[in-house]
């Protein structure tokens, strides 16, 4: 039984089972502490009691288990990680974070409500992979194929998901002899492709870590410098990795390919204003003098 849940007004889990917990209850009979133990495969009985009441804590396996548990969809379920992780987290930085990344994903929310299909191709990486596949060329609709041509392969359900989604987005299109072909005329909201990217940079980033350990230097290059600017050149910095990323997209839609690669460009602060430190310390300096 597929219920709506209501997490998205929640901050703290604790209080989001105790509220999820009397909704599956009115919903379904049969719904109990036991019942929610052998479904999520917990061996306790009471064990979902005893998190409710703060006497326990979850593990990441165990999230995993109440998210199943409870009925949650993957969308719903990433929420609840998150919050668990904001409301178990002792390091400030970190939780800091973490309560930023329930802010995105309530504001994300809305965007779901509104194209959930869009929601979904932003959610999952490998959407825009097959995407970029079908712009090279005409592809045979073999989910299975092109499921494992993708680093890391994903499973024939994942591709076919995908390409269906795709389809429904306007992205791409079959021909009568199910070859896949590109088709790029899904009208999509800009402010809403805004706020949806940033789970594909996240997911991105990601992955970019894992081909640290996975790939070798003929599919791969990682460059990297720490460095201070003034103010002013801080937007001058941003265009011109705005203008590579545009010649390089222009440049794309024009040549063949032999493969799909990923660019990631990352650029963000490691320090506060220095010069806004300088100005307090001098200010405290002559504060002290005086």
């Amino acid at each position: 039984m597929t219920i709506a849940s209501n997490i998205y007004n929640f901050s703290d889990y604790r209080d989001f089972l105790k509220d999820r917990y009397r909704q599956l209850k009115a919903a379904d009979p049969i719904f109990s502490f036991r019942h929610f133990s052998k479904q999520a495969g917990f061996g306790s009985p009471n064990y979902l009691k005893l998190v409710m009441d703060g006497k326990r804590n979850l593990s990441m396996e165990a999230i995993g288990k109440f998210a199943k548990g409870l009925r949650l969809d993957n969308h719903e379920s990433e929420f609840f990680r998150y919050m668990v992780e904001f409301n178990q987290c002792e390091h400030p930085s970190k939780k800091k974070v973490f309560e930023a990344k329930l802010l995105y994903l309530r504001e994300l929310f809305k965007v779901k409500t509104l194209i959930p299909e869009l929601y979904d191709y932003y959610h999952e990486w490998y959407h825009a992979a097959i995407r970029e596949m079908v712009k090279k060329g005409p592809v045979k609709n073999d989910p299975a194929q092109i499921g494992q041509n993708l680093v890391p392969a994903i499973t024939e359900e994942e591709a076919s998901g995908s390409i269906e989604l795709l389809k429904k987005l306007g992205f791409v299109g079959q021909t009568n002899d199910g070859t896949l072909v590109s088709k790029d005329s899904g009208q999509v909201d800009e402010s809403s492709v805004a706020l949806a990217q940033k789970i594909h940079y996240e997911q991105m980033a990601e992955l970019a870590a894992q081909s640290l350990y996975t790939q070798g230097p003929e599919t791969q290059d990682f460059e990297s410098i720490t460095l201070s600017l003034p103010a002013d050149k801080v937007g001058e910095l941003r265009a011109k990795v705005r203008e590579l990323v545009d010649a390089l997209n222009a440049a794309n839609t024009r040549n063949p390919a032999d493969a799909v690669f990923q660019l990631n460009v990352q650029f963000f602060a490691l320090t506060k204003s220095l010069i806004g430190n300088k100005q307090e310390e001098k200010t405290g300096s002559e504060t002290h003098v005086a």
